[in-house]
């Protein structure tokens, strides 16, 4: 009697597999199975520089560049020449889009499968009509 609630059970404990539901959940909402994109944003700041340097010539002059953000600027006084050079700080924003897919769905399974399943289902339905037959008092 042990092995029939045993038995009992395990029948009761297999349920629907999850394929089943993804397939129901999909009937209702068609839109959780569309691509979706993940948009990843990095910002990368770089710190201004500086630089200052001396040189000693006999010319008087005075001379700015500018590029971009790089400014030099060229002071000359009396023997002295002044470098000054500044490099304005810069922000790098760079945009990553990465498609992804929410839920991988599995259209069916496969013909081995379908066997073993309806396989399952005979010896269950065998074992419980031999269960019935004897709990019923015949042979």
């Amino acid at each position: 009697m042990k092995w029939l609630v045993k038995l009992m059970l395990i029948s009761l404990l297999m349920s629907c597999s999850a394929q089943w539901h993804l397939k129901k959940a999909v009937q209702k909402e068609p839109m959780i199975l569309q691509k979706d994109t993940m948009v990843v944003a990095d910002t990368v700041v770089t710190p201004p520089v500086a630089i200052t340097d001396t040189v000693t010539l006999k010319q008087h002059d005075t001379i700015t560049l500018v590029k971009d953000r790089l400014k030099v600027q060229l002071v000359k006084v009396n023997d002295t020449v002044t470098i000054d050079a500044v490099c304005d700080s810069d922000t790098i924003i760079s945009i990553v889009e990465v498609p992804y897919e929410k839920i991988t769905y599995v259209e069916k399974e496969s013909p081995m499968q379908v066997v073993q399943r309806w396989l399952l289902y005979a010896v269950f339905l065998f074992i419980g009509y031999k269960v019935i037959l004897k709990l019923l008092g015949y042979r």
